[in-house]
């Protein structure tokens, strides 16, 4: 069903029924209740911890010193958290922490090419997010600063991002 449907039998109903929608709604979906519960108390410090906690557990996953870590569910769970329209620059934050918990991940254990392809678009998309809201020089400040740094990652990993960083054209 798309929005026009949606909102095309929403006006059908009356008051009373679309409460009752709601309240099934909020009863029925762990992600509506969540929705609703930021709705009516917006905490975004409280929700930006609580995706960076997520991420940390998808870095987590390894075996013996690979990385398991899902690229596609980072992903996801990015695209969950901006869905609750925290602000851009908390969107940046929790990518930024996902660059950032990778370099320090990945000094210890091996990632994939396509972790690291999906790190680096992370990173892509991070930076266009700045760019768009007028923040992008300061936030490459902050990436040259982290990419300098030999504590964080390998120095490939380092290049690689540093390489797809260079590539960003700010508007």
């Amino acid at each position: 069903m798309s929005k026009l449907q949606l909102k095309k039998e929403i006006q059908k109903l009356e008051r009373h029924q679309l409460e009752q929608m709601v309240l099934d709604a909020y009863a029925a979906r762990k992600e509506t209740k969540e929705y609703f519960d930021f709705f009516l108390n917006p905490d975004v410090e409280k929700l930006t911890e609580k995706y960076k906690v997520v991420v940390t557990k998808e870095f987590a996953r390894g075996k013996r010193g690979h990385s398991k870590a899902r690229i596609s569910i980072i992903k996801k769970h990015i695209k969950e958290f901006e869905s609750f329209h925290p602000g851009f620059d908390k969107e940046i934050e929790l990518q930024f922490y996902v660059i950032t918990y990778a370099l320090l991940t990945e000094t210890n254990i091996y990632f994939s090419d396509t972790l690291m392809n999906g790190i680096a678009a992370i990173m892509e998309r991070m930076l266009e997010t700045a760019d768009r809201n007028l923040v992008a020089d300061k936030l490459l400040t902050r990436l040259i600063s982290v990419l300098d740094d030999e504590k964080s990652g390998t120095r490939y990993f380092r290049r690689y991002l540093r390489d797809s960083m260079s590539q960003f054209r700010p508007s």
